[in-house]
């Protein structure tokens, strides 16, 4: 990795996964239940929202670092595979096992169902190795993301003390989480968050109207002192406030539709990768959204193809809501 031009830290992305576990997806057209289905393809991946992240960093070009919880015979399977997809991690062990998620894809009828274990129980011990472990990778880190729930046994606060850890350190983070967790977090001012439509509306307490209600909703979390909120609405885009630039409906590309699972994974790696390049802030929402196009039209959870991400860069749509002070353009370079 290259050093910073301050000489201090080198440029790293470290990548929060709590609840790491094993996902596996089945193509299954005219899926229904009560019956008997042979799937035409299925596969098996080390899982996790984190997860996505690190391997959408990672088919971008970066090198993350991933950090999280691993435990029982599903341990081995993923730190095996996410070392061959050449991603580094540092997962914590823990005494339960970890979880296994199912995803069943019905491309005749584009839905998909999905059944997830339980979570783990994690004792304070690990929780406290893990914070540990946070900090200490956080003196090699330029940006952070904290992505996904975490398991049993983990505080509400945790994401929230992970966030003023990092900013002891000086590393901004994108906080992509929900329900109690984020909550708390958003009490720790992170740089970025990236609620999708449901979240947002549990966070403040009430439904939001699009684009109306989503924009004020994500305005006065900026008010409160986040940077950049993103709003991922799915097939309608996302909504993004930010503090200083202004205000904008960023629209994706149409594209043939395979599963929307690690759509919103997709938008975090592309949007935290421009960011750690220093690319303008219309730059980091278009490969953002390009990044979540690709995942979408892809059987699997996460970007496999550079090139894929790429081809849709052009297509996106990006509507400007409300200028920032003075400039009804996005401004070049996101400070």
């Amino acid at each position: 990795m290259p050093p910073r031009a301050d000489g201090r830290r080198p440029l790293m992305i470290l990548v929060m996964c709590a609840n790491t576990g094993i996902d596996r997806t089945y193509d299954v057209d005219n899926f229904a239940v009560g019956v008997h289905h042979t799937p035409r393809h299925f596969r098996a991946d080390a899982g996790g929202k984190g997860v996505n992240v690190a391997r959408g960093l990672r088919a971008l070009g970066e090198d993350p670092l991933l950090l999280g919880f691993a435990g029982g015979m599903s341990r081995k399977f993923i730190t095996d595979r996410l070392a061959a997809e050449g991603i580094v991690s540092e997962l914590v062990p823990i005494g339960e096992e970890s979880r296994l998620c199912i995803n069943v894809v019905d491309r005749a009828n584009k839905r998909q169902t999905q059944l997830d274990e339980m979570p783990p129980l994690v004792t304070p011990e690990e929780v406290s190795r893990l914070k540990r472990q946070w900090s200490r990778l956080l003196e090699r880190a330029t940006i952070a993301v904290i992505s996904g729930s975490a398991p049993r046994g983990v505080p509400f606060s945790f994401y929230k003390e992970l966030i003023q850890i990092a900013r002891g350190h000086r590393v901004p983070v994108v906080l992509d989480a929900r329900d109690q967790l984020l909550a708390a977090a958003v009490e720790a001012r992170p740089e970025v968050i990236k609620p999708n439509h449901a979240e947002l509306e549990a966070l403040v307490g009430e439904p939001l109207s699009v684009p109306g209600g989503v924009l004020a909703a994500a305005k006065e979390l900026v008010a409160q002192g986040i940077r950049i909120v993103i709003a991922s609405l799915g097939n309608s885009g996302a909504i993004i406030a930010t503090a200083r630039q202004g205000c904008y409906w960023a629209r994706p590309p149409q594209v043939d539709f395979v599963s929307s699972v690690g759509a919103g994974d997709a938008l975090v790696a592309g949007f935290t990768a421009a960011s750690i390049r220093r690319e303008s802030l219309e730059g980091r929402i278009r490969l953002g959204i390009a990044s979540a196009a690709a995942v979408v039209s892809t059987f699997g959870a996460a970007i496999e193809q550079k090139q894929g991400v790429e081809a849709q860069l052009a297509n996106v749509q990006i509507d400007l809501l409300e200028p920032p002070a003075g400039n009804g353009a996005i401004p070049e370079q996101a400070q």
